[in-house]
């Protein structure tokens, strides 16, 4: 096997590893904000962000690799993996293949597991809104209606001391 594909092999499965590990968080990230859990948020968010600094070298590490070969193979560019697919031997064609597929299925996955957890972020701050808008909303008991009768005049006072 190439060397320059078993490089590649190694910085696709690292990646793998790694997409493993962020969908494993994307979980707890989802019980942390439907438990309002903000010091588990934060430190899942401190993890995601040194999984990002990893993929990003390992995507380095993937490009270099990539560019050599295209050297070697006296390519143009290499636009997808299975560009070259006909440089390799079967073994290499199904290993790379195989991690590719799961690689693709994996950030789905992650993408899907995103959507809900942003979702669920907006009901959170809604929820927060509404609450607010409740808490400095005050009446004296009594609406009183305008002409129209759909506005009322309520009076809105802070939640915070406005002395200073």
């Amino acid at each position: 096997m190439s060397k320059l594909i078993d490089q590649l092999l190694l910085a696709l499965n690292k990646e793998q590893e790694i997409y493993d590990e962020v969908i494993a968080l994307s979980k707890d990230k989802q019980i942390a904000i439907v438990n309002n859990d903000l010091k588990l948020l934060e430190t899942i968010m401190k993890k995601e962000k040194t999984y990002s600094i990893s993929l990003v070298k390992l995507e380095q590490i993937r490009s270099k690799t990539l560019n050599q070969l295209v050297k070697e193979y006296n390519l143009i560019e290499i636009n997808v993996l299975t560009d070259l697919y006909p440089f390799m031997s079967d073994q290499e064609v199904r290993k790379v293949d195989s991690i590719r597929t799961k690689l693709v299925n994996t950030v789905g996955i992650l993408g899907q597991k995103n959507e809900l957890n942003r979702q669920l972020l907006e009901q959170s701050i809604d929820q927060i809104e509404f609450d607010l808008n409740l808490i400095t909303t005050i009446g004296d008991g009594s609406v009183n209606y305008k002409e129209t009768a759909s506005d009322m005049d309520v009076e809105r006072r802070s939640i915070f001391d406005k002395k200073i």
